[in-house]
């Protein structure tokens, strides 16, 4: 197993997965923490990004599982943590909302 850790190289599409799934996850905390609508440059690139992020909220984790899939359920892949980063943003998420009453 460590053997085939150490051998084990991310893709390209792994490393471009995981971080847009950290861009994801900045721009939805971003949008829930502050007003982006105070400022018009900001809520502007907001509004332009709004569907693009809903669509990889939903997309990313399916797809972050195939890769990880084809990566043959390899702990090192990027993927993996890129999944694993979507799903605890979704249930954080959810949960804060269904706490707050928003």
């Amino acid at each position: 197993m460590p053997d085939r850790l150490a051998s084990f190289k991310n893709s390209r599409i792994n490393q471009v997965l995981f971080i847009l799934s950290i861009i994801t996850i900045l721009f939805w905390l971003t949008a829930k923490s502050l007003d982006v609508y105070n400022y018009a440059f900001i809520g502007a690139f907001s509004e332009l990004l709004w569907l693009p992020m809903i669509v990889s909220v939903f997309i990313g984790p399916v797809f972050s599982i195939i890769l990880f899939v084809k990566d043959k359920y390899n702990p090192g892949s990027l993927a993996l943590y890129a999944t694993v980063l979507q799903i605890l943003h979704c249930i954080f998420s959810f949960s804060l909302e269904a706490i707050n009453g928003e």
